[in-house]
């Protein structure tokens, strides 16, 4: 048995949650999640030690830790690493940080389905992924909104999911839409249990570049 601790603070709310990995799946233990633009700071010290608390688990027996690097709030980002930084640190266990896309976008809810998870960056920016019904995911993509007409976004969408999804939706009618979807915590403690070195990047990855540009974040295929 090994135990994950798990933090989003990226986008408009502050989560935390404890996951047990035992043969080969993961279980929730505890998680807690706050909704709020701002405040992350004040509330993710107490909500990490409630999680402990109510599991009756001491941090030292954690195996792992995770931790959201955006796209999303510039200031919640970096709470939610700094903390995880801190924890890690003292704690002498690895980190590893993932795209608020991609664990939209692997929330169990849209397993099977093609689904492209796009985040409003505000701007004139959006940020977005696209996932395949075998759950292979593509390299997450930047653009600039008044060139989407002359995007090749692929087609055939079952979903589209995130803060971006309701700028795509005349595009892609036949789409379901999620827009109010959060970074799913459970794919978070399954990831860092994965045999890969691809989530062991801290790079925060911020939306400012007005260009099309190809994140270099690495691409895992867990169908």
């Amino acid at each position: 048995m090994a135990l994950a601790f798990v933090i989003d603070t990226a986008l408009n709310a502050c989560q935390v949650g404890l996951f047990e990995y035992k043969d080969g799946s993961v279980s929730e233990v505890v998680t807690l999640r706050e909704y709020m633009t701002r405040g992350h700071q004040e509330f993710i010290g107490p909500a990490a030690l409630e999680c402990f608390e109510k599991a009756g688990i001491n941090p030292r027996d954690l195996d792992i830790l995770g931790v959201t690097l955006g796209p999303g709030s510039f200031t919640g980002l970096r709470v939610g690493l700094s903390f995880a930084k801190g924890m890690a640190s003292g704690l002498v266990i690895s980190l590893r940080g993932f795209s608020t896309l991609e664990l939209m976008g692997r929330a169990a809810d849209f397993d099977n389905q093609r689904r492209l998870v796009a985040h409003d960056a505000g701007r004139g920016q959006l940020y977005f992924q696209r996932f395949e019904a075998d759950n292979m995911v593509s390299l997450p993509e930047s653009y600039d909104l008044v060139k989407l007409d002359e995007t090749d976004m692929g087609s055939g969408w079952d979903w589209l999911i995130g803060s971006g999804a309701p700028l795509l939706a005349e595009r892609f009618p036949q789409a379901q839409i999620a827009a109010d979807v959060l970074p799913d915590l459970k794919a978070m403690a399954t990831l860092c249990f994965a045999p890969t070195t691809a989530y062991n990047d801290l790079t925060p990855l911020y939306m400012r570049d007005a260009d099309a540009k190809v994140s270099d974040k690495s691409v895992v295929n867990f169908a």
